[in-house]
């Protein structure tokens, strides 16, 4: 079968490798679409984390956002048969320890997580193996390209629980790329009275509103803060997503949080949070949490697409053949191109 292989930093393949076969407990996945995220842009730089943590190793096939259709089951496997239309978790777990057993397998402490680490190739491929305790039936409402954009949503729907919005909640979101688009869309669904979106790009920040922003804030001639307590009475939001991994985002939710708020930090930071305010999480009595990948939320991230609440078809901006995959991430590094969510297609 043909998938993209990552030899190197900066260094990509489209290659011939032998089709993997499932093992007891797996199902074989024909990918038919599968995002590109920036986590996957980080790992062609080679700079995502995982590799000085040893976790990720050359050459690996990326893709952790994908859907497919299933063409073969393993022994043992009774929930799935060919011709299902799936997606799947980024993060596979043990099943055995403390964290799996808690539903806690993002935090599995032998974790693999799809196209990222501890060599599971992911679906920049033709195929795919999974567990089949990761998968999940796309609803026959969704498209396979729709498909491709549950992992992501599913990480903004699983932080908004784990900050614990609340029905009617003020929420400010940070960023305008395709998180921040999903995280808008996600804190609507999950309740959120008025939700407020902020960025730098006209274009995306007018997308913000069409799929459901209350007030859009263009960071480069507002002040966030000033907009989020201007549009609360002057007391600031309840909850603060940041969803761009930029630190001058994360703190203008700080400042944008109310005294007693809550801040989730969806983002990933390459650089060091230089004179963190460690005082003013204090003294203002601030929550600040933390969450990454998506477990547990795929079960109501694909209800909310299948209700039309979270939409993914308006984020794609460009669909690329497998063999284009170099391309792809000419136009991921590229702020003059206009992507926001780019698909490969093998």
């Amino acid at each position: 079968m043909k998938a993209v292989r990552l030899t190197g930093p900066r260094s990509l393949a489209y290659a011939d490798v032998p089709e993997p076969v499932p093992s007891p407990g797996e199902a074989l996945v024909r990918v038919k679409a599968a995002g590109v995220c920036f986590t996957d842009v980080e790992m062609f730089r080679g700079t995502q984390p995982y590799f000085a943590m040893g976790l990720a190793h050359y050459p690996l096939t990326l893709g952790h956002e994908w859907s497919g259709e299933v063409a073969a089951v393993g022994a043992g496997v009774e929930d799935f048969r060919p011709g299902d239309r799936v997606t799947g978790d980024v993060s596979l777990g043990c099943a055995r320890c403390r964290f799996c057993l808690a539903g806690q397998y993002n935090l599995c402490v032998v974790k693999q997580e799809v196209g990222l680490c501890r060599g599971k190739d992911g679906a920049f491929a033709e195929y795919l193996t999974m567990p089949a305790r990761h998968l999940y039936r796309l609803p026959d409402a969704l498209s396979y390209e729709e498909g491709a954009g549950v992992e992501p949503a599913a990480t903004c729907v699983k932080g908004i629980h784990k900050a614990g919005l609340r029905a009617g909640d003020a929420v400010l979101v940070a960023g305008d790329g395709t998180i921040g688009l999903l995280g808008v869309q996600a804190a609507r669904a999950a309740g959120a009275g008025l939700v407020i979106a902020t960025g730098t790009d006209e274009r995306k920040l007018a997308l913000s509103r069409q799929l459901g922003a209350d007030r859009v804030v263009d960071v480069r001639r507002e002040k966030a803060a000033e907009a989020a307590r201007e549009a609360t009475g002057g007391y600031g939001v309840d909850l603060a997503i940041e969803c761009s991994g930029r630190i001058p985002a994360l703190r203008d939710c700080i400042q944008a949080a109310r005294m007693g708020g809550t801040i989730c930090v969806l983002g990933v930071y390459e650089k060091a949070f230089p004179d963190f305010p460690a005082a003013e999480i204090v003294v203002r009595d601030l929550t600040l949490v933390g969450s990454v990948a998506s477990p547990n939320a795929f079960v109501e991230t694909l209800r909310f697409m299948e209700q039309g609440r979270i939409r993914v078809a308006p984020l794609v901006t460009h669909t690329l053949p497998l063999a284009e995959a170099a391309r792809a991430f000419e136009l991921m590094e590229d702020p003059a191109s206009g992507r926001i969510k780019i698909l490969l297609q093998p």
